[in-house]
């Protein structure tokens, strides 16, 4: 999900983190992932075919989604999401080609289809068809509260965009709204009015215009999180090119942009396939190449959509450092996010805390070590400790990332705190090994790297980071990710010198041992100072003394 910018944070942070208690007469939050629905459970997401019409005048859609699953457990009775904004005109079940009315009905959010005569045995394929239309939620504040967006370019032509990370994609078609379920491929069929363009996820197989309707067909051929798929509707121009990759394939890298920005989205592309390059080298080829790498336009700030960044800085670059920090940033959730899938939103810092660290190393390479450390320091200011990075059982969007202050949910850490944990351990294995757990986090085998079929894309968890973390290093971890990771507190650094003897100290939360090593500078000197059992003494004589003076160690300010 899209960050605030830092010149922006300092006035909205507050409303980033907080969700407002409801009033008499408000909606419930529509949220996603949580506790899994037996009726969701009994089955798994193969295949979803979207075909959607997008009504700019009357602001409302039209649909058909076909969904094609198999059932892990006997699955009587299934459960798809869909807003109940959104009215649900037919449903249709079938084991086959051939479907047939099913018994459904859709209250407060969920659809509940009757699958019994199709899927009542495990191992059962089954195929569910909801025809729907309405009017759809706008968007209250995208990407952060998300819905339709309907824009209006410069000329006055509709510019459309979904979002819907915190909400799920129920909020505009019919789907099982869980992080821990993709589809294997997706199809979309989206029909728009003439002269429009709708940019989406995947490869676009065809485009056809009559009776003053485009409809565009879209093929997505890996597994794609709901929250990932969106349409983007504009008159877009589009602007193309053609990349090598590190695994020695070519991809196109195409960005949709308006019309009137022609110019400036020309020159953008350089530092598009710059950043594309960036992260080739740390992280591993771009995952989805088998489709393309697509860049657009939006209305909105920006997201993480599968093959589809959403770009909405408006070529503002950054206040700070000389490049634009929301394309890379949202080209980081290409790796951690659609490759690299948090299986429960209790994990969300895989996406957020290293999508987040891999700024400051681009900075780094781009411009030198202190453009590394100055990010690292404005990051640092943000981190809040509200709560563990890694909670422990299943969490919703809301609860881990718009939190109420007191909560147990840590909201803005899962960013900064998150890139913090992997500044520090950087620290403690050393670049070399740091650089190579960072690319296997990513591609735990290698042979993984040359493929394009989807199936280097995977769900994983904290214990999972943890446990390659550990082989690729040979280095016991736990007690590191468990004081970083699963507690809210930080550990702190004490130290006093008696008698030219440095005195360091580590005290962590519930008495944890906490060996990691300190920097220290000595008369000038830097010193790395391991910590066995988290102490250490050092002679220093009369020198002038500074502890940690490169900030290599998150710890509790002191």
């Amino acid at each position: 999900m899209t960050l605030r910018p830092l010149h922006l944070l300092s006035l909205s942070s507050a409303l980033l983190l907080s969700c407002p208690a409801l009033a008499a007469g408000e909606e419930e939050l529509n949220t996603s992932g949580g506790v899994l629905l037996e009726e969701q459970a009994c089955f798994d997401v193969l295949h979803y075919d979207l075909a959607i019409e997008v009504m700019p005048d009357t602001r409302s859609i039209k649909g058909t989604l076909t969904m094609t699953a198999e059932a892990v457990t006997a699955a009587r009775e299934i459960a798809l999401h869909l807003d109940k904004r959104l009215h649900v005109i037919q449903v249709n079940v079938g084991d086959g080609e051939s479907l047939e009315r099913a018994q459904a009905t859709h209250e407060d959010g969920l659809v509940f289809v009757d699958t019994s005569a199709h899927a009542a045995e495990r191992g059962a394929r089954f195929r569910v068809q909801v025809i729907y239309e309405g009017v759809p939620l706008e968007a209250p504040r995208p990407p952060w509260e998300g819905g339709f967006t309907w824009a209006k370019t410069k000329d006055g032509a509709p510019w459309i965009a979904t979002s819907c990370q915190g909400e799920g994609a129920d909020l505009w078609w019919p789907c099982k709204d869980h992080p821990s379920d993709k589809p294997e491929s997706f199809d979309l069929h989206v029909t728009v009015p003439a002269g429009l363009v709708c940019a989406t996820n995947g490869r676009r197989l065809s485009s056809e215009t009559a009776g003053g309707l485009t409809t565009s067909h879209w093929r997505v051929t890996t597994p794609i999180a709901n929250y990932t798929v969106a349409l983007n509707i504009a008159p877009y121009l589009e602007i193309s090119r053609t990349v090598r990759s590190v695994a020695g394939d070519e991809y196109p890298v195409i960005f949709w942009a308006l019309p009137e920005n022609e110019e400036k989205a020309r020159a953008f592309m350089d530092e598009i396939v710059d950043h594309l390059a960036f992260f080739e080298e740390f992280c591993g080829p771009y995952p989805f190449r088998g489709d393309k790498y697509g860049v657009v336009e939006t209305p909105h700030l920006g997201m993480e959509h599968q093959s589809i960044i959403a770009y909405g800085n408006r070529y503002k670059g950054d206040p700070n450092f000389d490049y634009d920090w929301l394309h890379h940033h949202e080209l980081a959730h290409e790796w951690w996010a659609n490759l690299v899938t948090c299986s429960d939103w209790a994990d969300f810092w895989i996406h957020e805390g290293i999508g987040t660290y891999m700024q400051p190393l681009y900075l780094e390479q781009k411009f030198g070590r202190e453009a590394y450390d100055k990010k690292m320091r404005l990051d640092l200011l943000r981190v809040l400790n509200r709560g563990p990075v890694a909670p422990d059982g299943p969490r919703t969007t809301d609860s881990i990332y718009f939190s109420q202050e007191g909560d147990d949910a840590p909201g803005i850490d899962i960013y900064m705190k998150g890139s913090w944990i992997c500044h520090s351990l950087r620290w403690l294995l050393g670049d070399e090994v740091f650089f190579e757990v960072l690319r296997r986090w990513a591609y735990p085998d290698p042979a993984l790297e040359k493929t394009t079929d989807g199936s280097a894309v995977r769900f994983s968890d904290t214990d999972e980071i943890q446990a390659i973390a550990e082989r690729v290093s040979e280095v016991d971890l736990a007690w590191f990710f468990r004081a970083y990771l699963r507690t809210a507190a930080l550990p702190e650094l004490v130290h006093s010198i008696e008698d030219g003897v440095l005195t360091m100290v580590w005290r962590a939360p519930g008495g944890a041992s906490f060996p990691m090593p300190v920097e220290i500078e000595v008369g000038g000197e830097l010193r790395r100072v391991e910590m066995p059992g988290g102490r250490a003494a050092v002679e220093v004589g009369d020198a002038k003394v500074r502890v940690d003076p490169n900030r290599r160690v998150l710890k509790e300010k002191g």
